[in-house]
């Protein structure tokens, strides 16, 4: 398989060395900064199965309109979207097949299942996310975060009040609250409370290495490549 990789950040030699040892090919990475092997889609002179998206979720646009027009499967593993671009996204998925991914590692999506199913079974206690992350991330809380809520809030089968950061505020019935650090070159943490009266049950996935984010990536890749037209998740 010969990938394309979007972005030429801290996490594109991750991405660049799971390609590798999956016996696979990149072909070079495109960064619009000038930081990668091409500086634009015009460059792109080599055939290829896949793109991998790691860079800035500015770059939706640009990219599926490339994708489209020369029918490429993409993961895009970028978070922060606005409702536009994931109106983008939504509209390519009819015509290429696209995986969405706010987290490409197999223990946080194992995570979500089991969120989901501890939210069903202890309904009736206090929720709380925290997340924390390194200083140098943008979007707050991070995409991972975002995906524990709707998770949550699909096993509570009812509205929920989602309180960010909370200050000077009592907290009230079906409520989430959601927390987030930004220290020094914290990879990535989750954690999932639940309380009620004198017990906490948490639920926490600790990522030490962004390997585990690249390699997820490359395995996605390789079950999308044969997908039809659609959008899926790591899930799928």
């Amino acid at each position: 398989m010969k990938i394309l990789v979007i972005g030429a950040g801290v996490m594109s030699d991750f991405v660049l060395d799971s390609i590798k040892s999956s016996n696979h090919t990149c072909i070079g990475r495109l960064d619009l900064l000038g930081n990668g092997e091409f500086n634009s889609f015009d460059e792109i002179n080599e055939d290829f199965d896949m793109i991998i998206d790691f860079s800035h979720h500015s770059m939706t646009k640009v990219l599926l309109d490339y994708a489209l027009e020369n029918n490429k499967n993409i993961l895009i593993a970028t978070t922060g979207h606005t409702e536009e671009e994931l109106k983008l996204i939504e509209e390519a998925s009819k015509k290429i097949a696209i995986i969405k991914a706010t987290n490409t590692s197999f223990g946080v999506n194992a995570l979500n299942k089991i969120v989901s199913y501890a939210t069903s079974i202890l309904n009736d206690f206090d929720i709380e996310i925290i997340e924390k992350h390194h200083n140098r991330k943008i979007d707050a809380p991070s995409g991972t975060a975002n995906t524990l809520i709707d998770v949550i809030t699909k096993a509570k089968e009812q509205k929920m009040k989602i309180v960010y950061g909370r200050h000077d505020e009592k907290r009230s019935e079906n409520e989430i609250g959601v927390h987030s650090i930004r220290a020094g070159a914290i990879v990535g943490e989750h954690s999932v409370l639940y309380s009620k009266g004198d017990e906490i049950i948490e639920i926490k996935h600790t990522a030490l290495s962004r390997k585990i984010f690249s390699d997820g990536a490359v395995k996605a890749c390789e079950r999308l490549i044969s997908k039809d037209k659609g959008l899926y998740n790591i899930i799928d």
